[in-house]
Order: C-alpha cells, then sequence, then structure tokens
C-alpha cells in the first residue's frame, strides 16, 4: 500500500532541442468573474475562474506542406470559431466563426489549399455533444460553407464523422441515425465532395452500431457492432466470397475476437482479443492460414489505444495502470523513435503526435500532464528542433496546481484496487481532510491519471481527493468489469470504504474529517456510502445520482431500448427487496452526515424523480440538508455561471464540515457570478446541525 510517486519513463534515445518560436499563436487576456465571486471561500492557490476559463486553442493541426496551421480557437463564451494561421507571420489569415450552438470539434487538413471541420452541439440543456455537421473552408477565408448538414434520412438529427479519404475531392462520412427506437440504429457511409457537398450513400452496415474496417482498395472487409438488442455481445460481420456477410456473436464477459485494421500487405490483420486472458490483446493474423501472433498484453490492465503509423502498422500501445506509458511494440518505426525523443524531452508528460507534414519533416504534438491541460509544439525531424506554438491555458501555473499520484491498496477480499489521489499544494500529505470522489458509469468508465477539472479544483481548495478505479470500472479486464454487474451497493461499494480506511492508515487523511461526492452513479456511491457507513463520513454530495433502484428500471432514457432493460436487468438486479435493500432513498434513516442534493432539471439519464424521492426522505427525517436545483441543465450543468455556482457552493459546503468552518454556520452567500441569473438553491433552517 504505498502511493506511487516515481513517473515509468520510457527509453530515452536521445533528446530533442528546444528552440523559441517568436510568431508563436498568443491566448487572448478572457475577463474575469468579478472580483467579489466565491469571496467567503477563502483564499486559494488559483481562483476558480481561472480554472474554469476555456482553454485558448484546441485541435490545432499542420498543412501538408508545413505553410499554415489550422485550429480551433476558443472564445469568451466557450464556442470554438475555426481559424487558418499563416506559419510565416502567424496570423490569422481566415476565420470560420460558429454561431448559435455549435463549436468546431474537430480539423483536418484535406489538401494544402482546404480545411475540413467537424461541428460539435453545444447546449445547456443537452446532457452531451454530439457531432451533426461539416464545413469547409480555403486557406483564403473563400468557399466557406457548411457541405453535411446531415441526410434528412433520418429525421436530420443524426451524428456524422469523416472516416477516410476516398480521392482529392472525396471523404468518407460515417452517419450515425439518431433516434429512441426498441432496437440499436444501423450505420450507413456516404461519399461527400468537399467542394460542392454532394452526397450519395455507398454502404449501410448488416449489423447494429457497427463500425466499419475498410481494406486498401477502400472496400469494407468487416463490420464490428452490436446485436440489436444487447449492449453485452458483439458481432463480427466478414464479407464472404458471395458478397454477403459472415456473422459471428461473442458474448463480452467470455471475450471478444475482433478485427481492427488490415496490415499494410493484406495477408495479415490486426485483432483485439479478450478470449485468451481476460486484458485487452494485440494479434496479427493471417487471413487465409488462421495463423495468429501475439503482439502485445499487459496482464493487469487493457491497452487504451494502438497507435498505428500512415501504413496502417502499429507502432505503439497506451496503457493506464499508474501513470499513462506508450510501450513500443516496433522499435524501429519512425513513430517509435519520434516518440521516444519527445519522451526524453518530458520524461514526465504524455505526448501526443496529432499530425506531420506530407514529407514527413514536421510533426504537430502536444504535450500535458496532471498539472496542466497542455502546450503545442512543432518538432522538426530533421534537425531535431522543437519550437513552442500555443499554450492553451498560459494563465495556469502549473507549480499551483495541485499534483495526482496514483495508489494501490488490497480490498478486504485481497482484491487489488487501483486509484489516483490529488493532494492540495504546499500541504504535507498527513492528516489531510479528504474527498472520496467516485466516478459515474459505473460499468465502462475509469478514472486515469492527467489534468482533471474536478479535482485540481477540490484539491485547490485544500481537500485531498480520491478516485477510485473500484470493482465494475473498465480497464482492468473483462472480469474485472463484467463480474461485478448486479453488486451495486455491496462489493463496489466497499472498494470506495476500503479507499477511505485505506487513506486513513497511511496517514494521509483525518478520520474525522472525510466527505464522499459524486455525480450519476457518483452519486448514488455518495448516498449509498453514507448509508452504509453512517459513522465513516462528514458529508455526502449526490449531483444527478440514482437515489431508488426501483425509480431506475422505470424512468429515464436507459429503458427506452431494449438492450437498455437488459442492461438494467443485468446491472442492478430484478427483485424489488434488493432493489430496497440497495437504495439510498429508502433507507435515509440510517444517514448521520449531512446531504447536499444537487440536480439538473432536464435530466433524462437520471430524471428528476431521484431527487424527489431523496429529498423527501430526508426531509421527513428532518436531516441537515441543502439543495440545489439547476432548471436548464440535464444530466449535469453544461453552462460556465451554472457550473461555478454549483462548485462554489460545493466547496462551501466542504468548508462547513470538513474545513476551516462549523457545521452551525451561514452558507456563502457570494456563489452567484456577476450577471448570473442564479440557481434554485435551499438551506435547509430548522434542522440539527452540528
Amino acid at each position: 500500500m504505498k502511493i506511487l510517486r516515481t513517473f515509468a519513463a520510457a527509453l530515452v534515445t536521445g533528446a530533442v532541442a528546444l528552440a523559441s518560436a517568436p510568431g508563436a499563436l498568443a491566448a487572448e487576456k478572457n475577463n474575469k468573474v468579478d472580483g467579489t465571486f466565491a469571496d467567503s471561500l477563502g483564499e486559494m492557490p488559483v481562483s476558480l475562474d481561472e480554472l474554469f476559463r476555456p482553454v485558448a486553442y484546441a485541435n490545432i493541426r499542420i498543412s501538408p506542406d508545413g505553410k499554415h496551421i489550422a485550429a480551433g480557437k476558443v472564445r469568451e463564451d466557450g464556442l470554438i470559431d475555426g481559424v487558418i494561421i499563416d506559419r510565416r507571420t502567424m496570423e490569422i489569415k481566415s476565420t470560420l466563426e460558429m454561431d448559435g450552438s455549435v463549436g468546431v470539434s474537430g480539423i483536418q487538413w484535406a489538401n494544402n489549399e482546404r480545411v475540413l471541420f467537424s461541428f460539435s452541439m453545444k447546449s445547456a440543456t443537452a446532457e452531451g455533444t454530439g457531432t451533426s455537421s461539416i464545413a469547409a473552408m480555403n486557406i483564403d477565408g473563400s468557399r466557406k460553407e457548411i457541405i453535411w448538414r446531415g441526410t434528412g434520412d433520418y429525421g436530420g438529427n443524426e451524428s456524422a464523422g469523416l472516416s477516410g479519404k476516398i480521392d482529392d475531392e472525396h471523404y468518407r462520412v460515417v452517419v450515425y441515425p439518431s433516434g429512441s427506437g426498441l432496437n440499436f440504429p444501423l450505420q450507413y457511409i456516404y461519399k461527400l465532395n468537399i467542394y460542392t457537398g454532394k452526397t450519395s450513400r455507398i454502404a449501410r452496415s448488416p449489423i447494429r452500431l457497427a463500425n466499419p474496417i475498410f481494406d486498401k482498395k477502400g472496400e469494407i472487409s468487416h463490420w464490428v457492432g452490436r446485436l440489436p438488442d444487447s449492449f453485452d455481445d458483439t458481432v463480427v460481420a466478414t464479407r464472404n466470397s458471395e458478397g454477403g456477410w459472415d456473422k459471428q456473436v461473442f458474448a463480452n464477459d467470455e471475450g471478444v475476437f475482433a478485427p481492427i485494421a488490415w496490415t499494410k500487405d493484406e495477408d495479415w490483420m490486426w485483432y483485439s482479443d479478450t478470449v485468451e486472458a481476460p486484458t485487452k490483446g494485440l494479434y496479427k493474423v493471417n487471413v487465409e492460414t488462421g495463423a495468429k501472433k501475439l503482439v502485445y498484453r499487459h496482464p493487469k490492465v487493457d491497452y487504451d489505444k494502438i497507435h498505428f503509423d500512415d501504413d496502417g502498422n502499429p507502432w505503439g500501445a497506451t496503457i493506464n495502470y499508474d501513470y499513462p506509458k506508450v510501450v513500443y511494440i516496433d522499435e524501429d518505426n519512425h513513430y517509435t523513435k519520434t516518440h521516444k525523443r519527445l519522451q526524453g524531452t518530458f520524461p514526465n508528460k504524455v505526448i501526443r503526435i496529432l499530425n506531420r507534414t506530407a514529407d514527413g519533416n514536421e510533426w504537430v504534438v502536444h504535450v500535458s500532464d496532471d498539472r496542466h491541460p497542455g502546450i503545442y509544439y512543432i518538432y522538426n525531424q530533421f534537425d531535431g528542433a522543437l519550437k513552442f506554438l500555443a499554450n492553451t491555458a498560459e494563465w495556469i501555473d502549473p507549480e499551483t496546481i495541485p499534483a495526482t499520484h496514483p495508489v494501490r491498496f488490497t480490498a478486504r477480499d485481497g482484491l487489488e484496487i487501483n486509484g489516483y489521489i490529488t493532494l492540495p499544494v504546499n500541504k504535507e500529505a498527513k492528516d489531510l481532510p479528504l474527498i472520496i470522489l467516485p466516478h459515474g458509469g459505473p460499468h465502462g468508465p475509469r478514472d486515469y491519471w492527467g489534468y482533471n477539472k474536478e479535482r485540481v479544483l477540490l484539491a485547490n481548495a485544500g481537500y485531498a481527493v480520491m478516485h477510485v478505479n473500484f470493482r465494475g470500472s473498465g480497464g482492468y479486464g473483462r472480469d474485472f468489469l463484467y463480474d461485478w454487474y448486479g453488486h451495486w451497493g455491496m462489493e463496489m461499494q466497499d472498494d470506495l470504504t476500503d479507499a477511505t480506511h485505506w487513506a486513513i492508515k497511511s496517514g494521509i487523511a483525518d478520520p474525522d474529517r472525510i466527505c464522499i461526492y459524486g455525480a450519476s452513479y457518483g452519486g448514488y456511491a455518495a448516498m449509498m456510502g453514507i448509508t452504509k457507513e453512517p459513522d465513516l463520513y462528514q458529508c455526502g454530495i449526490g449531483y444527478v445520482g440514482v437515489y431508488d433502484m426501483a425509480i431506475f428500471s422505470t424512468h429515464g432514457d436507459i429503458r427506452l431500448r431494449e438492450a437498455g432493460r437488459k442492461y438494467l436487468a443485468e446491472a442492478t438486479g430484478t427483485d424489488p427487496e434488493v432493489h430496497r435493500q440497495r437504495s439510498p432513498a429508502r433507507n435515509a434513516e440510517r444517514i448521520k452526515a449531512p446531504v447536499f442534493l444537487v440536480q439538473g432539471e432536464r435530466d433524462t439519464r437520471v430524471p428528476i424523480q431521484h431527487y424527489y424521492a431523496m429529498r423527501d426522505a430526508l426531509e421527513a427525517e428532518d436531516h441537515a440538508l441543502e439543495t440545489l436545483l439547476a432548471p436548464r441543465a440535464a444530466h449535469g450543468a453544461r453552462e460556465q455561471d451554472s457550473q461555478l455556482e454549483i462548485y462554489c457552493r460545493m466547496i462551501d459546503f466542504f468548508n462547513r464540515h470538513i474545513g476551516d468552518g462549523k457545521p452551525t454556520d451561514p452558507p456563502a452567500d457570494d456563489c452567484v457570478p456577476k450577471g448570473a441569473l442564479g440557481l434554485d438553491y435551499k438551506y435547509y433552517e430548522g434542522v440539527k446541525r452540528g
């Protein structure tokens, strides 16, 4: 049981030289929130408005000839415009301005003169973002137009994404029809003219929710997708000699053997495997003989990404056992050699190679870590020079940002559990107030090392923050994921309890100053934590959380599809008595810790009935309670003013229960940003506090 403090640096073959770039992209200074905002929270190394300020640039890409840069330039309102920058002068040459609720989410150079921009929705009332349109613009700003608005075949609400170049004028577009039908949708492939916007359908998937695999001729040889009514089965469709499709179904909990891509010579394919071992392995398979060779598999965790070169050869795999690490599969590959040199220059950073010029000489790379969202550079492979291009958040000094450390501990039944702890700056890691912060999902998502705004802002307020990849999380193999369906509130919850005791026994946490907070499933785990362990936590916050399993089975968008209903039955069970025992709202009389509930009124994933059930149960107990309703928010607030108020009130709540304040102190009165309407916050009077 220890904090893992040493970065597992990759083998270094040589560092690169860092050079200055006089014409580097400069971030515009955004106006801060009024200085009176959140003063009552006390001094923090970094102000909340600085932590919430959007990054300055995103998706920077270099042109094939190296003469121009395309980028997403973030405006003060958070939307992202597309810009093209002249490399010689580093001045913006043309701009694709976004209106309404859309912003640039992806950028791709079609050729030296034309750039393709993908749009994503930015909405306060939507749960997430969905790419639905594609625009194009020449480098001089001419022929600026939306070339893909949707087909209209599926109601005009489908999502679309670029999926490879066909020729100089045409790209493939993958279309995912939207809707809440009983079954998963089919997928469609269109041919798009990037100058005229003319489209024609070229393929329809033979299976549901499928991804295509193209051979070197541009033909689809395989689809990998789902059964119409199941999240937990994978279907591989292979084109046969008659032009039809042979289908093979895998139960995910028993393992999947599925193609990823063709090799350069097309006698072999790359496959992903979880049949022969629980963690994800990369195989090379001969398509004629069936012979296969294991190329890479980590014994503890799945690989998160396989990195391919321009010819489709894998050169590395990213794993996240503790710190992120790229394992080099092909030592002689030019991508491997480049990544090693960059890792030598930035040994404790995450290096992402984004794109390069047509001659392979200049590469755009992004460098980040747990204390900064990232910096863009241009690496010159010819002379080894590395030129600074853009700091996405120049107002953030990494020295003032809390650091995150991997941890491992053994659960009560002997299973190894991994997680991360973020520690406040300038404080000894001893007897700290602690916030346990379980992730949402729960089955599939996991926590990673890296810059995470939520953990940073809570640690910035003076708290140790612990993320736990409890059993049922993704990334640690199929057994760790699927064996714990049906264990909400049981071993999955015990892992969070054991993590809390680990932090206490290690001396990091003060046992009298511990709270638990989470959103979505994390909100369930937070309320279940204070229900199941009433003497362990001093407070709990639930944000858009599941509080009643019976409601979860009958309300919300998951149950609208047959696959969702099957998932709910497997993940949470169907026994009414089990639902009662594992629902915080049904056991509120056990809770001792003060509670703060936060809910979006337009949430369709975890609808407001959960909030009402939990609130009413606590009210009936005259419990110490605070609530906040965000009227425009769905499954989590998206507007910056709403986020600022919510986190301000959360930190104030923590301060009064495990910080420098007292539970009897009144709540902060300065958590509404200047000019904001404010959310529906209620502090319950006349209840026992402290």
